[in-house]
């Protein structure tokens, strides 16, 4: 890990993935999906289809799993995004300890790096009621392209004014772990999430959590060893 631009106190800024990291909202994509699906007559998805593969843009999915064409999958992508806010908009659920755990992080700077529309994360985040710890709300709609990609990092880092190696990338999946690491900044895995553990460890983050509220100390080890000369 470059520490050349680090000083010697550290405070680290904190860039979060949403969906599986603070929130849980897996049925909710699930529903919006198989709505949207079902409105070009595609068959539904099942659970286990859609969770590995959560973290990449909706049209990336439909790629993956049905093969769609560019303009298939943005017309997908679109009828989504507007089931999916709906339900949002009903309620979002927290992970144990998020809400606590963000105030105990304050007042480190915070951003999001979720590929969801900036727009809609701050939705997320506003629904939920977890919006104020947040300086700034940045989406995967601002980048060209999307995790592993450092792209999203990167622009997160910019966003706080911060190098990437002044920032941490929370999330839930390799591909948060994987454009952490490309950018240059430290990693933390939460293992709770949707991503496959296994695969999750094997991306290497530089911590793990297996509960949000182990998050404070986590940082707090990572602001100590990029302190070490």
């Amino acid at each position: 890990m470059p520490r050349s631009s680090v000083p010697a106190a550290v405070t680290l800024a904190l860039l979060f993935d949403l969906d599986g990291t603070l929130m849980d909202t897996l049925d909710a994509i699930l529903t919006a999906m198989n709505a949207a699906l079902a409105g070009i007559r595609e068959p539904a998805l099942s659970r286990e289809e859609l969770r590995p593969l959560i973290g990449m843009p909706v049209a990336r999915q439909m790629a993956v799993l049905r093969g769609m064409d560019a303009e298939t999958a943005a017309a997908v992508n679109d009828r989504y995004y507007v089931h999916f806010q709906q339900l949002v908009r009903k309620g979002v659920a927290l992970y144990p300890g998020v809400r606590e755990g963000l105030q105990a992080l304050s007042p480190r700077p915070m951003t999001t790096v979720s590929t969801r529309r900036r727009e809609v994360g701050r939705l997320m985040l506003r629904t939920a009621g977890i919006e104020s710890p947040f300086t700034v709300v940045v989406g995967g709609d601002e980048v060209s392209r999307s995790k592993p990609a450092p792209d999203l990092v990167l622009h997160a880092a910019r966003a706080l004014a911060r190098a990437p190696s002044e920032c941490v990338v929370v999330g839930d999946s390799p591909v948060d772990i994987a454009a952490g690491r490309a950018a240059g900044a430290w990693t933390v895995a939460v293992m709770y999430g949707y991503g496959n553990s296994a695969e999750l460890r094997a991306s290497g983050p530089h911590r793990q959590v297996a509960r949000f509220d182990g998050m404070p100390e986590a940082i707090a080890s990572l602001e100590r060893q990029a302190a070490k000369p």
